[in-house]
């Protein structure tokens, strides 16, 4: 029972964490960037994907398509 208990808190602290970081992008993040003048917006959302999907693809092997080479 005990272990059950850890399973389902571990799993509700999870999705709660991960919903509160998507809000903050849509109601905090969001209109930060919407703000900035011409593209900068636009720019900032830029950097964050890349560096989004460097993050995710540092792990593999071959060179990340995100990442510049050196």
């Amino acid at each position: 029972m005990v272990n059950a208990c850890k399973v389902v808190t571990t799993v509700d602290v999870g999705v709660m964490v991960g919903v509160g970081v998507e809000l903050s992008v849509v109601f905090v993040i969001g209109p930060i960037l919407d703000a900035l003048p011409e593209n900068s917006g636009q720019l900032g959302r830029a950097h964050g994907d890349r560096s989004q999907g460097a993050v995710c693809r540092s792990g593999t092997s071959p060179p990340s398509p995100c990442r510049p080479p050196p």
